[in-house]
């Protein structure tokens, strides 16, 4: 028999270099293990030929050509499943398409199309291409269409609101969650044993639009699915008396649910596409999260939790735990609209279930949520959907051909409570439960009101308290409901781990004294894609309540930094050196680390410990002057009681971009007219010579701006002014450049607690903390550079070689030339903080001979004793994708030390497994490989990866994989 021809759709596959992947599954061969019973039975509705997995969700779908279904059907599946790339493969013809989105057509959208003779590894969406930014940023407008979760919150908020606002309904959130409720029963093709729902699907959803428009027999269904599922989500009271319930309103959500409704913005509900058999309850409940954070964030600063979030979180240590003993014990603090929960509860079910995808055992079902999930929540419409989602969560896992009824749990103020958490009688039955865990995302912000200062002045918390900051009132109240062995996880404000403030000094202190802090996750560097209706920076804090040795403990400190991979696909990338591990007790005694972690490594901690042993600060530098020199804040300009009459007709800079690096614009022509204000400063302070200083940091670069200034003028709250004397011009001109260099740019991303983290400003507690040192030099240079920027007006964001000379001498003075990890802070960290595509650049010799310098200079030392050679063989372009760095033990001095070879030969790949490393391009690891006589580095031939301050890091790792 000749040998059988290979598909097409297989040798696709083949060409773009996904058949060695262990995250390509075959349908046609078996279920995947790697993914959850929910995702697998949505593979099995969609089947594909294959799909590549992501982090244990489909990425990529492969389909060869479709002769059972039509390409709309096909778009419906895929768009309900948000699966990011399709492939479809219809002999020599390849189309790859946008899975997250649709046209107006209701198809997906286009990406490629390709000859599949022309089809290899560097063809786009490649195996190889798929974990490169560099593909991605040229990718980025066409995944930037609306995604589905985009449109069903617009189209489930479109017609709440509309209930609520125009129609005046009480009780429209419960009404349209029912609806919801019913819907997915339906599409997932469940008989209600009610007329004419009887399992067929399109029949189903057509009797449903008769019926909503009949009020009396919309709700003689809800008292039926009542009596056959029992639970909250039907407690109907005298709604069906309620006169705002109209006939109008039944039409209109008939048109809703019939895609007939033209919306605010024009376009019509999608209703009818939607599955609710594919999408998942997390989605929907995480839909009602944003409208009520929307609805609720200013009164209770409620802000939701996205999905993929969650989803991390929970993998950190609730995942691992539950793989292990099927079971937790739970409680989220301010629970919303329950997202943590209903994926906790999800996973303890499939724990429980193994690998079959429905339960015929309903009290396990029952009895897990009875007993292991608890959450709390301020809001009575949060506690409504959160019961909703877990009844939906609990029939995901019923059979719908054998779901007939099922006793739903009542969970309301059972397990679900509607009250302030800090609410001490009411909560106190929660008291007597053992919690393995307490979870969540309490609100942040300035809370006046609720019980919250109340309980922090009765505890003993009150000199920890800032601002009357909701979030640090949870961590003291979760300690109520903690043992030794309860983990607690919340999203807290960055900010509390960084300002300078004395209670937050003393928060930290009481968090460093009393707490084991296992893991802190910062991600204040991607806040502007986490959350929808807060730009506030988040970290993530895992810790546990003990009585001793708290501060021996060693913590687990990562930074996620801003990724193409996060904003598109809400991967969240964890890459090496990302992840840092730090001592509570150097917390403790340098609480000015806490800052440094997030940006920082072991170098930039030796930097600034030296920095501060050696050099005077700038407030100390400035009070030893003869005369003392004073450092201010300009005037409150707001209405007030404080007599500002001294001020009356001086020029007003109130311009937040009026100071910029060595000048000040002074062409305004505001004069200060208000008699009194709220905030005013002694007339003294605003007579010249100043060194002034920009509260507001430069955004593209997180430099400082600071300028010498000798005219008289009124600056407001936004500037700070150190004044002296004409005698003391050269230390203030000293002073401006340091303020303007690079050096002070470093310190400031280091130590700064808003650099990087929010709002990016300086703070005058902070910036006089700085090391500081004179040299006359110094003075001259920025007394020249000042010249040229007034006489000949030149463009303040250009650097000209005056300014390039002074950052040289300012280094050179602080013993910093060409130190590594400053040159990585300026030119890696802040351009990636500024998403910036340069750092991933492919690398280039010069960056490669730099890398390897400590390695040759360790290497050549401790073998030079005994008579042995190193030879340095770097592979810079292998599979279009990695650099390799070889370096080799020899017997024989070789004629070049550092050799590159042009060799592009994927093979060289599969001796070290970057296959396997390739698959998780959401943690991305170095690939180390040792034998007898060298030892190999293999990462992405990108510049930020090859820095010379990174070749630090790997060499200690070397080190101690060797030895």
């Amino acid at each position: 028999m000749g040998k059988k021809s290979i598909t097409p759709v297989e040798l696709l596959i083949n060409r773009l270099g996904y058949s060695d992947s262990s995250n390509l599954i075959y349908f046609f061969k078996k279920i995947s293990t790697n993914i959850s019973p929910h995702i697998n039975d949505i593979i099995k509705k969609i089947k594909p030929y294959a799909y590549y997995i992501v982090d244990g969700k489909p990425f990529i779908l492969f389909f060869e050509a479709l002769p059972k279904i039509s390409f709309e059907q096909l778009s419906k599946l895929v768009w309900n499943s948000q699966i990011p790339i399709v492939f479809l493969c219809a002999a020599n013809n390849i189309r790859i398409y946008n899975g997250y989105s649709i046209d107006s057509s209701k198809l997906l959208i286009q990406l490629e199309e390709m000859d599949i003779n022309s089809c290899n590894e560097e063809s786009p969406f490649s195996y190889w291409n798929i974990t490169s930014p560099e593909f991605w940023k040229n990718h980025f407008k066409k995944y930037s269409h609306k995604k589905l979760n985009d449109t069903l919150l617009e189209n489930i908020t479109y017609i709440t609101r509309m209930l609520k606002d125009q129609y005046k309904i009480g009780f429209a959130t419960n009404f349209v969650l029912r609806l919801i409720f019913i819907r997915y029963l339906i599409d997932r093709g469940v008989d209600l044993g009610y007329r004419n729902f009887n399992g067929d699907i399109e029949k189903s959803q057509k009797q449903l639009l008769k019926l909503v428009t009949n009020k009396k027999a919309l709700y003689l269904l809800f008292s039926h699915l009542k009596e056959k599922f029992h639970g909250n989500l039907f407690d109907l009271g005298n709604e069906l008396d309620d006169p705002k319930l109209t006939d109008e309103v039944l039409v209109l959500v008939a048109k809703f649910l019939s895609g007939t409704l033209e919306m605010s913005n024009g376009q019509y509900s999608l209703f009818p596409l939607y599955d609710f058999s594919i999408i998942s309850v997390e989605l929907i409940s995480s839909i009602y999260e944003i409208m009520l954070g929307k609805q609720k964030q200013n009164e209770y600063k409620a802000f939701y939790t996205p999905n993929y979030l969650v989803d991390f979180i929970l993998q950190q240590k609730i995942f691992p735990h539950l793989s292990k003993r099927k079971r937790a014990v739970v409680m989220d603090p301010s629970c919303g609209s329950g997202i943590f929960l209903v994926s906790i509860y999800r996973r303890m079910i499939e724990e429980n279930l193994g690998d079959d995808l429905y339960s015929d055992n309903d009290k396990m079902l029952i009895n897990i949520l009875k007993n292991n999930i608890y959450g709390i929540d301020y809001s009575e419409e949060a506690i409504d959907v959160a019961i909703f989602s877990l009844y939906l969560t609990a029939l995901d896992y019923k059979d719908p051909k054998t779901l007939v009824r099922f006793d739903l749990p009542d969970l309301r103020e059972k397990n679900l409570f509607e009250s302030d958490f800090f609410n001490e009688e009411k909560l106190n039955k929660l008291l007597k439960i053992d919690f393995d865990f307490i979870i969540g995302n309490p609100p942040w912000g300035k809370v006046t009101n609720g019980l919250h200062m109340q309980y922090c002045e009765e505890h003993g918390h009150r000199q920890r308290q800032q601002n009357f900051e909701i979030c640090r009132s949870f961590v003291f109240r979760v300690k109520d409901f903690s043992n030794e062995n309860t983990q607690c996880c919340l999203i807290l404000h960055s900010k509390i781990l960084y300002t300078q403030k004395k209670p937050s000094k003393e928060f930290r202190k009481y968090m460093l004294e009393n707490t084991v802090i296992e893991k802190v996750i910062e991600m204040s560097s991607v806040r502007e894609v986490i959350f929808e209706n807060a730009k506030g920076p988040a970290v993530i804090v895992m810790f546990k309540y003990q009585d001793k040795d708290c501060i021996k403990n060693k913590m687990t400190y990562v930074s996620l930094k801003p990724n193409i991979f996060f904003k598109l696909f809400n991967v969240v990338v964890i890459e090496k050196n990302d992840v840092k591990h730090i001592e509570q007790n150097f917390l403790m005694q340098h609480d000015w680390a806490w800052k440094t972690v997030v940006f920082g490594f072991s170098g930039d901690m030796d930097i600034i410990l030296s920095l501060k042993r050696k050099y005077k600060t700038i407030k100390k530098y400035l009070s030893e002057q003869t005369p003392k020199l004073s450092v201010n804040v300009g005037v409150k300009y707001a209405d007030g009681e404080i007599d500002a009459k001294h001020l009356l007709g001086l020029k007003l800079i109130q311009s937040k971009h009026a100071i910029n690096h060595f000048s000040v614009d002074i062409s305004t022509k505001n004069k200060f007219m208000k008699a009194k204000i709220d905030r005013a400063r002694p007339p003294k302070i605003f007579d010249p010579p100043h060194c002034v200083i920009n509260k507001w940091e430069d955004r593209s670069n997180f430099s400082i701006f600071s300028s010498y200034s000798e005219v008289k003028v009124v600056f407001t709250d936004s500037v700070y002014l150190i004044k002296g004397e004409f005698s003391q011009k050269d230390l203030l001109l000293n002073l401006v450049g340091l303020f303007n260099s690079d050096f002070f740019t470093y310190l400031n991303l280091m130590l700064g607690s808003s650099t990087g983290i929010e709002r990016e400003q300086c703070f005058k507690e902070e910036i006089i903390q700085f090391p500081c040192a004179y040299n006359a030099v110094i003075s001259n240079i920025v007394a020249s550079i000042q010249v040229e920027k007034e006489e000949f007006h030149l463009e303040t964001s250009s650097r000209n070689q005056n300014e390039i000379k002074l950052n040289k001498i300012i280094f050179d003075m602080f013993n910093l030339s060409e130190n590594e990890f400053i040159d990585y802070a300026l030119k890696v960290q802040i351009p990636q903080l500024k998403d910036s595509f340069d750092i991933y650049r492919k690398v280039d010799a010069d960056d490669l001979r730099a890398y390897c310098k400590c390695f040759d200079d360790h290497f050549s030392y401790v073998y030079g004793r005994s008579r042995k050679y190193i030879e340095i063989i770097f592979y810079p372009n292998v599979a279009s994708r990695f650099t390799i760095f070889e370096l080799k033990i020899i017997d024989t001095k070789p004629k070049e030390k550092i050799k590159f070879s042009d060799s592009n030969d994927k093979a060289i790949l599969t001796k070290f497994m970057v296959n396997k490393h390739n698959d998780l391009f959401y943690r991305i690891d170095n690939v180390i490989y040792t034998d007898k006589s060298s030892f190999f580095i293999i990462k992405p031939n990108h510049y930020k990866n090859w820095h010379r301050a990174i070749a630090r890091i790997d060499l200690n790792d070397v080190i101690d994989q060797i030895f």
